[in-house]
């Protein structure tokens, strides 16, 4: 029989276990120990006296600003950003890379709007100013939703990357998620925030260096960036302005700009960790500039990512790896390239994995900390407050430990998940976009009230829940918008050994669009980058529509000034009548005599 028809045939999968050797090992060994390092000198040698709870919790507010501001850039561009954003180009064209544009205004209204009030209020946890704002029970209903994002965001955060590297090195998955738990719970109870602000300074410089080397030696490989774009652009993957208006739509022109910063925004806004960054430096101004500095940071972040998706495709357009099977998911595409572009280059391999190994460590370490701020000022606080500062900088080590080990635990729940970029997305807008959302309310809109925003909160999450959910369950019948891939230039062998090559692909004609859908799907089809923002706006619109039903029942007593953002305030007086910002805002006067709130400008700790 013409071997080229004789069924069945098979793609060999390479082993590339054996290209990860001695080198590789005391490479990523050497980022751990670094780190380990780094905890032991700033929780023992370099300490003067006593780690008090402050200097635990926001490094003493006295943090230089570059390695806040690339503590900044890698807290949240976790291993999930760079293993998960390279195939979002690969299967759905350069639409994506508009996302980078959405830093801009993020930045402007990190630094204008938010931080402005965070800093004039030096809040320990961020969720205090709920009860300043509002009430007790926002606060708590606050926590208590962070305690649980930040357990299971980190069990994901560790998982997944671990699993990726395991499917293409042969790295133990759960060996590497207890090296990396280990080392974070090391380093972040004993060193507190200083120790985790230095080692994602080093974590982030590794990330870059690591992302830009395989970007670099691959465009080499595959014949330069001409090559690479010609490749894209014969495969219909270069579209930069789809504007087509529909929600469903995964990366469009409106989902990139606007989706891109509703989706970024909540995590450098809504965020114990990201909060602490802003306070461990000392002045307002400084505080700006470490996010003007992450600013630039994430947009070559971006960059790098769209580019290893770029050249994986001119790789791989001629022979999928998931239609092959020589990787599961499409997060193991990047660690595959790598392996089969860097492997003979010993330490190369070793310095991509440390990168990855370093963007789980810097999220965890961060979140770790973040924890232990949350557990010790919103309730050890309240339930024992004649504790000393060092009993209370004790508990928030025990916190940290404590939460690691949880959070590891849920590694077990993180195996039963699919690819890691949208479940991402879906914690992100479960639980960021609405605690966004709240804090809105509460430094925007004067007129918002506590039982309004607390009403409008769990609309937001239980909006994005019900929606996101239903994406899970009825993943079916949801439209695949993936771009054609290819196995036509895939070197398969039948049954005796003999080399066979598909028949040229025959991709249909036919868009999603033109399939009929039920309501229902419609609803749960809306694209992952748009839950962040669906969580913030619908939190905002409930908010403010069940303020004015519970008006009619409270008497609303008129909002501090200190807590909300001053320039925002100054529009609604020179735009609004008198008589309305009397009732909304206490006097200017008797704001000055109770808290001496100084200017903006002028904040100083």
């Amino acid at each position: 029989m013409d071997p080229t028809t004789t069924p069945p045939s098979r793609f060999y999968v390479k082993d590339y276990s054996e290209k990860f050797g001695a080198v590789e090992y005391v490479v990523f060994s050497s980022v751990l120990v670094a780190s380990a390092g780094i905890g032991v000198y700033y929780g023992w040698i370099g300490r003067k006296k006593a780690q008090t709870n402050d200097e635990f919790l926001t490094a003493g507010k006295s943090m230089p600003i570059l390695p806040v501001a690339l503590s900044l850039i890698c807290s949240f561009v976790s291993a999930i950003t760079i293993l998960g954003n390279p195939p979002e180009v690969y299967y759905y064209g350069t639409q994506y890379l508009l996302i980078a544009t959405g830093f801009i205004p993020i930045t402007l209204a990190l630094a204008y709007i938010y931080v402005p009030v965070f800093f004039r209020l030096q809040l320990t946890s961020a969720y205090e100013y709920f009860e300043l704002r509002f009430n007790r029970a926002n606060r708590m209903v606050m926590s208590v939703i962070s305690v649980i994002y930040l357990i299971l965001l980190m069990s994901v955060w560790v998982y997944a990357p671990s699993l990726a590297l395991s499917q293409v090195a042969g790295i133990n998955t759960y060996l590497s998620t207890g090296l990396t738990f280990v080392v974070c719970i090391f380093y972040s109870s004993l060193g507190g925030l200083k120790a985790v602000l230095w080692t994602d300074a080093l974590q982030a410089t590794l990330m870059l260096v690591s992302l830009a080397a395989v970007v670099g030696k691959g465009i080499t490989d595959v014949g330069g960036i001409g090559e690479v774009w010609d490749i894209a652009e014969r495969n219909n993957r270069v579209e930069f302005f789809n504007f087509d208006p529909d929600p469903r739509v995964r990366h469009s022109f409106w989902t990139g700009t606007v989706g891109g910063y509703l989706m970024w925004i909540p995590l450098y806004a809504a965020t114990q960790s990201q909060i602490q960054r802003y306070l461990s430096v000392p002045t307002l101004q400084k505080a700006r500039l470490t996010l003007f500095i992450n600013m630039i940071g994430l947009i070559l972040i971006i960059v790098l990512c769209f580019l290893a998706g770029l050249v994986i495709y001119a790789k791989y357009h001629m022979c999928d790896p998931i239609k092959t099977n020589a990787v599961e998911t499409s997060d193991q595409l990047l660690p595959l390239f790598v392996m089969e572009t860097l492997g003979d280059y010993p330490g190369l391999p070793g310095i991509f994995v440390a990168g990855i190994t370093g963007a789980s460590l810097s999220s965890v370490s961060s979140a770790l900390n973040a924890l232990s701020a949350i557990i010790t000022e919103d309730y050890v606080k309240k339930w024992r407050p004649n504790y000393k500062d060092a009993q209370l900088a004790r508990i928030s080590k025990i916190v940290s430990v404590v939460g690691g080990i949880l959070s590891f635990a849920f590694v077990f729940v993180a195996e039963l998940m699919g690819d890691i970029f949208p479940i991402a997305l879906t914690m992100v807008g479960m639980f960021l976009g609405p605690t966004l959302g709240l804090f809105t309310l509460g430094m925007v809109f004067p007129w918002a009230n506590a039982w309004g925003s607390l009403a409008g909160l769990i609309s937001g999450i239980v909006l994005v829940l019900t929606i996101s959910a239903g994406s899970i369950i009825d993943s079916d019948s949801i439209p695949d918008q993936k771009l054609p891939v290819s196995t036509e230039g895939c070197p398969f062998y039948n049954e005796t050994d003999h080399i066979i090559y598909p028949k040229a692909d025959v991709f249909s004609s036919t868009s999603w669009k033109d399939a009929e859908y039920s309501p229902w799907v419609k609803i749960i089809s809306l694209a992952p980058t748009w839950y962040p923002g669906l969580g913030q706006l619908s939190t905002i619109f409930f908010g403010l529509i069940f303020s004015m039903v519970f008006l009619r029942f409270q008497n609303v007593k008129p909002v501090k000034r200190e807590y909300l953002n001053t320039s925002i305030l100054r529009l609604y007086e020179w735009g609004l009548p008198s008589y309305w910002i009397k009732g909304w805002v206490e006097p200017l006067e008797l704001n000055l005599k109770e808290n001496a709130v100084e200017s903006d400008n002028n904040i100083r700790v």
